[in-house]
């Protein structure tokens, strides 16, 4: 079976680490298997795709506004399609949906889009977006699959869209808890003292993962713990202003912008606390592996992150403020029992829920 994904940019992000990490268990099964870049850069992430044996296609899809353009990019993509006699389109990025799935109606290969996201439309903007998926499912009978509970009800909700609800998964041969005094030595090898409280995010710089509350929290922390440090993974559009902020604040020496790491894992296992603060997700990879590792959860209630809390208290679920993350860290990191019970808990609904064989399994039942 030849399986090809259709993605924006290749980026250290929640869909290309699963299906990088899937990729074992697809060609198992006998799949072979190719990702595409519509976006203009191919994206820093193409190099892990080319490892884990995907062949890596760059094709920019024209902005719609050239539509004599993007009419010949459809011809292409058709002929491509053809030519190479892919049996599934499974197309990720939402600008590339109704596009790819009526390139592979056309060229009567079977389609399948995943929605990541909670996504939501302006006034104006609905009816496009509504039409776009009604058509690309009813006319170019495209499967539609949702990645969560949040993602999955936004859509039959607000788009009356009903989809098939798979879960994400995360690598278990990467992330998994430290074992006996593996926290004390990856402390020591990253510079950081037996006794200092470690806070840790990861994920990109943008507004909607609203890292800034974090940089707000420090000076209320530090007020009653000075000994703390704030490992910040990830790199974005917002990175910049999120240091200036630190600076502002006088925090900056208690944070570490590691940008993108490969060790994800030695830090999340130096760090005491996971926080997360967005706006809204679909279902975080990030939080999923941190929780795998054991390490306990403070997120903002919103969709995509309650999620966590469906099956009990998996997190600490706090309202949408600065304020009530710098209280819930302090309260967390002075009761250690109730931070291993959390994160003993997360670490039992993640390995059930998020499990990449249950789940890559489904996935692959949909492309047959």
């Amino acid at each position: 079976m030849k399986v090809i994904h259709i993605l924006n940019s290749l980026k250290f992000s929640g869909a290309e680490i699963m299906y990088v990490d899937a990729a074992p268990i697809f060609q198992a099964k006998g799949c072979e298997l190719t990702v595409m870049a519509t976006a203009d850069k191919l994206g820093e992430y193409a190099t892990y795709f080319e490892k884990a044996g995907y062949q890596v296609l760059h094709l920019s899809m024209p902005p719609l506004k050239n539509y004599l353009r993007r009419i010949h990019y459809y011809k292409t993509i058709i002929k491509l399609l053809r030519k190479e006699q892919y049996d599934v389109v499974h197309i990720h990025s939402s600008a590339a949906r109704w596009g790819f799935a009526f390139c592979a109606w056309v060229a009567n290969i079977k389609s399948i889009y995943t929605f990541h996201n909670v996504f939501s439309s302006r006034f104006l903007s609905y009816p496009y977006h509504y039409l776009q998926r009604w058509s690309a499912k009813k006319v170019f009978k495209c499967q539609f699959q949702t990645i969560s509970d949040s993602v999955h009800d936004n859509e039959l909700k607000r788009y009356h869209n009903e989809t098939i609800k798979v879960y994400n998964w995360y690598g278990n041969a990467r992330y998994y808890p430290a074992s006996e005094g593996e926290k004390v030595t990856v402390r020591k090898e990253l510079g950081i003292g037996e006794q200092t409280l470690v806070l840790i995010s990861v994920g990109g710089c943008s507004h909607v993962k609203r890292h800034t509350d974090i940089i707000k929290a420090l000076p209320l922390i530090l007020k009653l713990i000075p000994d703390c440090l704030y490992l910040h993974l990830g790199k974005g559009c917002s990175e910049e202003e999120e240091k200036q902020l630190a600076n502002d604040l006088g925090v900056a020496n208690h944070i570490r912008f590691c940008g993108n790491q490969e060790a994800v894992r030695k830090h999340l296992i130096a760090s005491d606390i996971y926080l997360m603060p967005s706006r809204f997700e679909g279902i975080p990879i990030t939080t999923i592996e941190a929780m795998a590792c054991k390490i306990p959860a403070i997120l903002y209630d919103v969709p995509g992150l309650c999620d966590f809390n469906k099956s009990g208290k998996n997190s600490v679920l706090i309202a949408e403020d600065y304020h009530v993350l710098a209280d819930s860290v302090i309260e967390l990191f002075s009761n250690k029992k109730e931070a291993t019970k959390i994160a003993k808990k997360a670490k039992n609904f993640v390995d059930s829920t998020f499990s990449i064989e249950d789940n890559v399994h489904r996935i692959y039942d949909l492309y047959r």
